[in-house]
């Protein structure tokens, strides 16, 4: 029996993302083993913390019965926890315990999005570059569709309100645009969103009558000491049409424990979303674990503060071990970009160094095309990577030239 249509659309359009994961677990590096392996600086991880992480997640957790049984999609401890946490370090006001969904992975939660707020056809603004996931998460299985807002490189391709204006003016059925989705932090440039441009965006929502998707599962990885300002919050407070994502992947580094937040005060779609926990859970020992690391405040600050440190400091190793390449300005996040754009005058010419950077050194990054970008020549590297392999990396980047 052959495959069902669904399923054979979705493998034919594999993820850009996964594709380089898999390349990779083919023929891992390692300092020891496998010196001439893949490096990945494809995918969004950070390796930064394992050693203080490995020793909080190791502590003993209390287990009770209603633990090991079917007890509901979630445990009340993780949703009370998550409202105090958003409270403290997300600049977030008392969030109700009550509308906090918890399921396994801000992508499941996504796609539940896609399902629960979104008819197929409806229309998502999202600003290019994005993170490639989203539009596996939106598009592939229920059919959303993106309104791609073009940022211009000459400013580094940061977020201006008249380019998602342009972008909705051009759009042949704006009717069918339902909401805008926002990364902040952004992935993959690292820009921290400007109060200014904040502000106008919320304007624009509420001139065009559109909802708001805010993900802040970078809140906490920016490269200084500057508190997160949360858009959700903002919207929050003028009232505003809006829903949060957050995650435990990125500035906590477990991204395999598959634990992600939804919150919104719309309660129709709140009970629709966790109705989706069904199909979508996260295992109570998981959530009992994440509501111990979240509740120890001592350890937070500790944590945030070292990890932020290592994150600037990688960041400026790389960028100093390769004064040959250009990247742009990053302030927050995982990664950084590399601008090729001067090699590459066409999305042909683009790939070519994709291919070369990944067959002959052997080094997996996303290319700017995957990224949904309309200019040629710009690839995201994903920096949270131990010394050996910043050091690796920079040694294979010395052969990358003009092809």
């Amino acid at each position: 029996m052959s495959l069902s249509k669904r399923a054979s659309q979705l493998m034919n359009h594999p993820s850009a993302i996964v594709a380089g994961i898999i390349k990779c677990n083919n023929d891992p590096y390692d300092a020891q083993t496998n010196p001439e392996g893949f490096l990945n600086f494809g995918t969004a991880e950070n390796t930064l913390m394992e050693d203080l992480l490995s020793k909080k997640l190791s502590s003993q957790i209390e287990i009770k019965s209603e633990h090991i049984q079917y007890s509901g999609m979630d445990v009340p401890a993780l949703r009370e926890t998550f409202s105090q946490f958003a409270m403290n370090h997300l600049n977030i006001e008392a969030l109700k315990p009550e509308n906090i969904v918890v399921q396994c992975g801000v992508s499941a939660i996504c796609e539940a999005l896609s399902f629960t707020l979104f008819d197929e056809g409806d229309a998502i603004m999202i600003a290019t570059p994005y993170y490639n996931g989203f539009e596996h998460d939106f598009t592939k299985r229920f059919k959303c569709e993106f309104v791609k807002v073009d940022l211009s490189p000459t400013n580094n391709f940061q977020h201006s309100i008249e380019a998602f204006e342009q972008a909705y003016n051009q759009y042949p059925e704006p009717e069918k645009i339902k909401a805008v989705l926002i990364c902040h932090p952004h992935n993959p440039t690292g820009e921290i969103l400007s109060q200014e441009f904040m502000f106008s965006l919320l304007d624009f929502i509420q001139n065009k009558k559109l909802e708001l998707i805010s993900d802040e599962i970078y809140a906490l990885s920016t490269h200084c000491k500057e508190r997160h300002q949360s858009l959700y919050q903002l919207a929050r407070e003028r009232k505003l049409p809006a829903h949060l994502l957050y995650g435990m992947a990125k500035d906590f580094a477990i991204a395999g424990f598959k634990v992600g937040f939804f919150y919104s005060e719309d309660n129709e779609l709140v009970e629709a979303m966790s109705s989706l926990c069904y199909f979508h859970p996260v295992a109570s020992l998981t959530q009992l674990a994440v509501a111990d690391l979240l509740s120890d405040e001592q350890f937070l600050h500790h944590y945030i503060e070292l990890n932020q440190e290592r994150l600037n400091k990688t960041k400026r190793d790389l960028i100093h071990r390769n004064d040959h390449l250009n990247f742009l300005p990053a302030e927050a996040g995982l990664f950084i970009v590399l601008d090729l754009s001067q090699w590459c005058e066409s999305f042909e010419d683009e790939e070519r160094y994709h291919q070369f950077i990944l067959d002959e050194l052997k080094i997996n990054i996303l290319k700017g095309r995957d990224l949904g970008l309309s200019k040629p020549g710009y690839f995201r590297v994903c920096f949270a990577r131990p010394e050996d392999q910043i050091h690796t990396f920079s040694q294979r980047m010395q052969k990358l030239k003009r092809l």
